[in-house]
């Protein structure tokens, strides 16, 4: 039986004020870590994190790392909580699922989403994946819809929607 290298992918858009890991990038660790380590199939070689980058697109430091890898043929099975942790831009992660993995020969693994690129058989499951990656990109742009709205309401009521105070002044505690 082939043991396929496995790393596993972690993302999270939001950036821990701590400077340390996320709660929900921990979780996922563990969740992914005792998944590999269930299947008798798979070999954790590497874990890659982008802790606080969007999946909106797909610059981001260990996403990068591990496309080299698997260029570099260290890894060829990428194992994800689901289909959203590793990207949120349906056409991107739709070229990557149907286009450069199958080429490159990398099995892909998104836990909660029950898909392994090994086991796909069924055309159902064909026409559910692009439905699930839909929804993660519309997802994405509800949130930044609600979210450049509440920035218009703040503008308008006069107040500061900034970080910092520009230089010179001091923000009302």
């Amino acid at each position: 039986m082939e043991k396929y290298k496995v790393a596993i992918y972690l993302r999270i858009s939001k950036e821990d004020k701590k400077n340390i890991e996320s709660e929900s990038i921990t979780n996922q660790k563990l969740m992914l870590i005792d998944f590999v380590n269930n299947k008798d199939d798979l070999e954790l070689v590497s874990i890659k994190i982008d802790d606080g980058y969007s999946g909106s697109n797909f610059e981001r430091p260990a996403f990068k790392e591990m496309i080299q890898d698997i260029k570099n043929k260290k890894i060829n099975c990428i194992v994800v909580k689901d289909f959203s942790r590793f990207g949120r831009d349906f056409i991107e992660v739709g070229r990557y699922l149907e286009q450069i993995f199958p080429i490159l020969q990398v099995r892909f693994i998104s836990i909660n989403d029950n898909y392994d690129s090994l086991e796909v058989n069924s055309d159902i499951f064909d026409l559910m994946i692009p439905f699930k990656n839909l929804i993660n990109d519309l997802y994405l742009r509800d949130i930044s819809l609600k979210i450049r709205s509440s920035f218009d309401i703040k503008r308008k009521n006069g107040e500061f929607i900034g970080s910092f105070a520009t230089y010179g002044y001091l923000k009302d505690p």
